[in-house]
Order: structure tokens, then sequence, then C-alpha cells
């Protein structure tokens, strides 16, 4: 296992120096994330709120196409701040309902930088 994972990191650094840097957008990529249809007073609705914040962090953080290990680390860095940066959406939305204010959203934004 060790082997196979140093031979992929060799082969994609070898790669990575053929093919040259990999092109990426310059404005931040974002997703709009419902959750109109969840109980944010339950355990299981902010579960399911939580991993659809996940799947759009995945989804704005993709480089697409990333050979070079730099790019890895960004697109770590990425997820890392777009799931936290929903994390707080959510929190501070449920802090807001908790608290008694009527709240007119329905929809976090996910961004990937």
């Amino acid at each position: 296992m060790k082997q196979a994972f140093l031979s992929a990191v060799v082969l994609m650094a070898s790669t990575s120096a053929i093919a040259g840097p990999v092109e990426r957008d310059a404005a931040a990529r974002t997703e709009q994330v419902n959750f109109a249809d969840l109980d944010l007073g339950s355990a299981a609705a902010r579960a399911t709120l939580q991993g659809r914040i996940s799947a759009a962090a995945d989804r704005v953080c993709d480089l697409g196409g990333t050979l070079r290990l730099d790019d890895f680390g960004a697109s770590a860095r990425c997820y890392r701040h777009a799931m936290a940066d929903g994390r707080k959406q959510m929190n501070d939305i449920i802090a807001a309902r908790v608290g008694g204010t009527i709240m007119a959203a329905s929809a976090l934004v996910i961004s990937g930088r």
C-alpha cells in the first residue's frame, strides 16, 4: 500500500512537470444549499444539512483535472474554509430561530476560494 502511494506521488510529480500548471477559475465558485425542507430544531435535520454543506463544498472546491501536489493542498484548504463558513451560517440561522427571530432565508451560500 505504501509503495503504491509513493508510486502515485512520483507519477503525479512527473506528470505535472510535463503538463504544466492547471488553469483555475479566477472568480470564487458558489453554490446555494437549500434547507427549507428541514426542521433545524432536530439533530437529524442538522446532520442532513451538514451533509448538504459537505457535498456543496466538495463541488465548489473541486479544481477538476488536478495534476500538481500544490493543487491538492489548495483544494483541501478551500474545502476546510467552505465547511467552516457553511457551519457558521447554519449555526447563525439555528441561533436566530432559537432566539425567536423569524428569518426568510431558506438557503446557505457555500463559496470556494
